[in-house]
């Protein structure tokens, strides 16, 4: 899988993502960035020389210093024999085990005429190596132990990874390193895999960031690697005059896949000294280069003189986005102090006065970012990208204008020390009460780390050390000129042609076949560059009065939720919980009414009502947002939750606060309007999500009762008025009640505080209300549907469902979780010969997968196919080939063999929660029940331990043979007319009330 890592994740997220962005805070707080990061003083444990143990040359083990605050592991770096740098994670907590070695070569070392040469080499040495040949060895050995790999190609790194239960982990690790020692590059299987990479670059063909990603390298220096493709397809993966194709990858490989050229992370609750025999006694044999000189080989700048510096493109989809493009100097140097945070935080601010809020106020933008590029060599970019209305895209000249005037600001302004304080204030927070980080990101992560930062800060680096110095970001915006800027103008409308300097003339890009049009910057539009002046409009940023001041943790544990506060029509939960040792909490409050979504209409209208609310209060919450407090407002069948979480300090009256907000907000005509249009454009834009997506959506609302169709939302949606959404929000205001929860660090004292001031200002419109739960339609046995989903994808899918109906009319309280788990144990036993037979061998598509779709009651396994040469009939045919090989198959399954599947979701359900989320969010699930039940996974535990093999094989044989099952076939093509005909195949539909 080639992959772009983005550097996004919330306050509390992932350490190991270096914090460079900044991205609008109110959609979804759990998915954002916190501004300034993962800065800390950390503790300073010191420096052991531990003895050598076999495992290391040089009789020296480096403890890596600077851990944060609330990080329980160890970390230490040994020296192979062959100068194999590896970092052991000593996890006390890990319950799966990981590894991930990184290599330092990406697409910007494939030759001029093999572009994707480096993916291409990705996917190959998973294709067998000398000691375990079969093709499929690895990936089968992986998922029937309960774990999970991939691979990513970037630019200059390619990383492999996996996880895996403990048990298994050195049969994983002796597979995992043939890798990089013996890979046999079979001349076969390389001419049937570029197949593979063929299909993945097929598949994203009209996906809207890789079309706009290949445009803009038309602006980018031909001469600089970054302008290359770099998936790969059958043009440019192929054998050429007197260099075949397996020839190319053995260079590329023996040129860059050597041990110096490489970093291996290994996490796991083991000693150091026991990992570290480990890693001698499976990597050692990795191949070793003396005396590597390493060329600085020159690079040109991404930006060319004297070359169009403004491209309009084209969109498939509803669309309107403006970015921008400033070329700066490489940051991998300024680890220490990142002073592009300073831009960042300015210009992706969403506080009042903010760029952002001057362009929301008149309707001009949803949306703005602020981020930094990967480095390409020497540069790398500033990018702001702004989500335009369509009178956005109307009064562009406007937001241009706007945006120069800020820049203009920024660069003229005193560099305000304020924002750097809080930036290292808030990195300290960030670090030092960090999330728990799985074994498998934490060791993909640093591993690609590892090959860019020297060993002394590999821990730190992922925090500011110091403040950048008023001459580093002086030296930032000096960069912010035309002659370093490119401009993107995304739309399916008429772009702003004023802006080129001649009539526009659209070309279409090779790879991708988006429509572009390069142009140079027209005068009009340099003179909004250079005289725009400082805007009386936009105001730099104050100070952050929502920084925590305590972080104290609290005494009092619960291990289970309690109702704390009760009156008729408001009920609350609390479960105290500092057991993860850190200040933070979350806050549920559940808002429920009668005729929440019921209909379109209805479901709309509670979709515009938290669009509209969350855009009324984002300047108000941004701050918060930056300091660790977030919030999310989601509309759902039964009402509206608002759910808080972060720093316990201030979170109690954040909610309250956010709470009246939500109840003196009135929305006015304007904003409706441009909610109404945004939300249409989302409607009509769901058909160009990735087609195999929106497979697994078509399928769950076509067996959900009370589902409607993206066709009956965007018919109710035309005919809605703002005086629809006000009656609808005075009654849902008016009559209602509440359910709510808190979690964390924050005692029943302080939680019955809160919900007694919640109460008070409900009191008079709460009325109790049973809640409404989503069922699924009723299936009839031996019954053979199909349901055709729109899509734009060019490509042939199908989702060939499996659904047990054993249950659905059993009359006691029944969860199917026995039907459920021996569907899980099913899908791990399918998994690997699934995507080896189909994907592998018969090469139908790259997107190929076996699914546990379960929901509710009702246990489902999906296969899935997305093929871009296949059509629906042999995709089908294939299919079911499959499944009768599996009855012959699993009839005759090894004791060992599902014993290692069962114990794989053994392991699963077994595994602790590692941070607040983790149990937050599943108690939420229970406690919006009618009648919350918090052994669930208890009782899973109980069901499948008593799952026998004779009896999962007869539960099996009577799935597959389709005596109490229901058979759906989801697909975006026309359905073959001779399955019809031969198969009894009915058409369904969403308004079908049984299946």
């Amino acid at each position: 899988m080639i992959e772009t890592l983005k550097k996004t994740a919330t306050y509390l997220a992932l350490f190991f993502l270096a914090l460079t962005s900044l991205s609008a805070h109110t959609t979804n707080p759990t998915q954002k960035d916190s501004l300034l990061g993962t800065s800390s003083e950390m503790s300073q444990d010191k420096t052991e020389q531990a003895n050598n143990n076999g495992a290391t040359t040089d009789n020296k083990v480096i403890e890596i210093q600077k851990k944060s605050l609330t990080d329980k592991n160890n970390y230490h770096l040994i020296t192979l024999p062959n100068n194999l740098k590896v970092l052991l994670v000593s996890d006390p907590q890990a319950e799966r085990f990981s590894a991930s070695l990184s290599v330092n070569v990406g697409s910007f070392q494939d030759p001029e005429q093999q572009q994707g040469l480096a993916h291409f080499l990705e996917h190959m040495l998973f294709l067998g190596t000398e000691k375990y040949p079969e093709s499929g060895n690895y990936q089968s050995y992986i998922n029937t132990h309960g774990g999970s790999h991939n691979a990513y190609t970037s630019t200059d790194t390619t990383n492999f990874y996996f996880d895996i239960k403990p048990s298994a982990y050195e049969g994983a690790l002796d597979r995992f390193s043939q890798f990089f020692i013996t890979p046999l590059f079979s001349e076969s299987l390389t001419q049937r895999e570029k197949n593979a990479v063929d299909a993945e670059y097929k598949a994203k063909l009209k996906t809207e960031s890789r079309r706009n990603s290949q445009a803009l390298k038309t602006l980018i220096n031909p001469e600089h690697p970054y302008s290359r493709f770099t998936v790969g397809n059958l043009d440019t993966l192929k054998d050429r005059p007197n260099n075949p194709l397996r020839e190319q990858l053995l260079n590329l490989y023996k040129q860059n896949y050597y041990s110096e050229n490489m970093a291996l992370v290994m996490v796991a609750n083991r000693s150091y000294k026991e990992m570290a025999n480990l890693a001698q006694q499976y990597f050692s044999g990795i191949q070793s280069k003396d005396n590597v000189i390493q060329e600085n080989i020159y690079q040109p700048t991404l930006i060319p003189v004297g070359k169009p510096h403004l491209q309009f493109i084209r969109s498939l989809i509803d669309n309107n986005t403006l970015k921008f493009y400033y070329q700066i100097d490489a940051q991998k140097r300024n680890y220490k102090t990142q002073p592009t945070r300073y831009l960042s935080y300015i210009l992706g601010n969403e506080n009042k006065g903010s760029l952002y809020a001057s362009l929301k106020s008149e309707g001009l933008i949803n949306g703005i970012s602020a981020n930094i590029s990967a480095d390409y060599e020497d540069n790398a970019f500033l990018i702001i990208t702004m989500r335009l209305s369509n009178e956005g895209l109307e009064k562009i000249d406007t937001v241009a204008k706007r945006f120069f005037a800020t820049i203009s600001l920024l660069s003229s302004s005193p560099i305000n020390p304020m924002y750097i304080e809080e930036g290292l204030k808030l990195s300290q927070l960030m670090y030092n009460h960090q999330n728990y980080v799985d074994p498998q990101n934490l060791a993909r992560s640093l591993s690609a780390r590892m090959l860019k930062i020297p060993t002394e800060d590999i821990l730190s680096s992922f925090r500011l050390e110091s403040a950048a110095s008023e001459e580093q970001i002086r030296h930032l915006l000096q960069q912010l000129n035309p002659e370093n800027l490119l401009i993107q103008v995304i739309t399916n409308k008429t772009p702003p042609e004023n802006w080129a300097d001649q009539k526009t003339q659209w070309k279409v890009e090779p790879w991708y076949q988006s429509e572009y049009s390069n142009n140079n910057f027209s005068q009009l539009f340099l003179d909004i560059i250079n005289l725009s002046v400082k805007s009386t409009q936009v105001t730099l940023p104050e100070k952050n009065n929502f920084i925590p001041e305590s972080l104290a943790l609290i005494n009092e544990e619960d291990h289970t939720p309690s109702i704390i506060f009760q009156k008729e029509g408001f009920t609350y939960w609390n479960k105290s919980d500092p057991s993860f040792g850190k200040p933070v909490a979350m806050n549920f409050i559940g808002i429920r009414f009668d005729h929440a979504a019921d209909t379109p209409k209805h479901t709309l209208l509670n979709r515009l009502w938290s669009r509209l609310f969350n855009d009324s209060i984002s300047e108000s919450t941004y701050a918060p947002f930056v300091a660790g407090l977030g919030y999310t407002f989601y509309p759902h069948t039964n009402g509206a939750t608002l759910r808080t979480n972060g720093y316990s300090d201030k979170q109690s009256i954040y909610t309250a606060w956010l709470i009246d907000q939500l109840f003196l907000f009135r929305p006015n005509l304007t904003r409706f309007e441009q909610a109404k249009t945004q939300l249409k454009k989302d409607l009509v834009n769901q058909k160009s999500r990735q087609a195999y997506r929106n497979a697994v959506s078509a399928l769950h609302a076509l067996i959900t009762k009370n589902s409607f169709t993206t066709m009956q939302l965007e018919d109710a949606l035309d005919q809605l008025s703002l005086e629809d959404l006000q009656e609808y929000t005075k009654k849902a205001r008016g009559n209602f009640d509440i359910i709510g929860y808190s979690t964390g660090n924050s005692t029943k004292d302080q939680t019955k505080e809160l919900a007694n001031s919640l109460y008070k200002r409900f009191v008079g419109r709460l009325t109790p209300r049973e809640p409404l739960e989503i069922e699924t339609k009723n299936l009839t046995a031996q019954q053979k549907h199909h349901y055709q989903f729109e899509s734009t994808s060019d490509d042939s899918v199908v989702l060939y469902s499996i659904i047990d109906i054993s249950k659905q009319s059993s009359v006691t309280s029944n969860k199917a979780i026995t039907e459920k788990a021996c569907f899980s144990i099913l899908r791990t036993l399918i998994s690997s010969p699934f995507y080896q037979d189909l994907r592998t061998s018969q090469q139908l598509g790259y997107i190929v997968g076996a699914q546990d779709l379960s929901i509710r009651t009702t246990p489902i396994l999906g296969l899935l196919v997305q093929s871009p040469n296949k059509d629906s009939i042999t995709i089908i045919n294939a299919i079911e080939s499959f499944l009768k090989e599996q009855r012959i198959r699993l009839h005759n399954l090894q004791e060992g063999e599902f014993e290692s599947a069962k114990n794989a979701l053994l392991n699963e359900l077994r595994m602790s929660a590692k941070n607040l989320s983790d149990n937050a969010l599943r108690e939420w699930h229970q406690i919006a029940k009618p009648e919350p039940d918090f052994q669930t996974r208890e009782e899973w535990i109980e069901s499948v331990e008593k799952i026998q093999r004779k009896d999962f094989i007869a539960f099996i044989k009577d799935k597959l043979q389709s005596t109490d099952t229901t058979k759906i076939i989801i697909h975006n093509k026309e359905f073959p007319t001779q399955l019809i005909e031969q198969q009894d195949w009915i058409e369904a539909s969403l308004s079908t009330p049984n299946l």
